[in-house]
């Protein structure tokens, strides 16, 4: 199950609040038997330094394309 859409606005970053939002879905997810997943872009470093001290690992490195309709 994915983990996503975690953010802190600007004035609240630092206090670890996403830490624990983070850990109490995660913890929700595995205890109906289900594995979390989450992505992040490879440069957003805060993300990914928050989401390895809680437990994640790079599984993958994905690569994406934005795509859209030509005006």
């Amino acid at each position: 199950t994915e983990l996503s859409g975690v953010c802190s606005h600007p004035d609240f970053r630092g206090g670890g609040l996403a830490r624990l939002l983070s850990l109490f879905v995660a913890n929700r997810i595995m205890a109906r038997g289900e594995v979390p997943y989450l992505h992040a872009f490879a440069n957003n470093a805060a993300a990914i330094k928050l989401y390895e001290s809680i437990g994640f690992r790079l599984r993958s490195a994905m690569n994406i394309a934005v795509v859209q309709r030509a005006r």
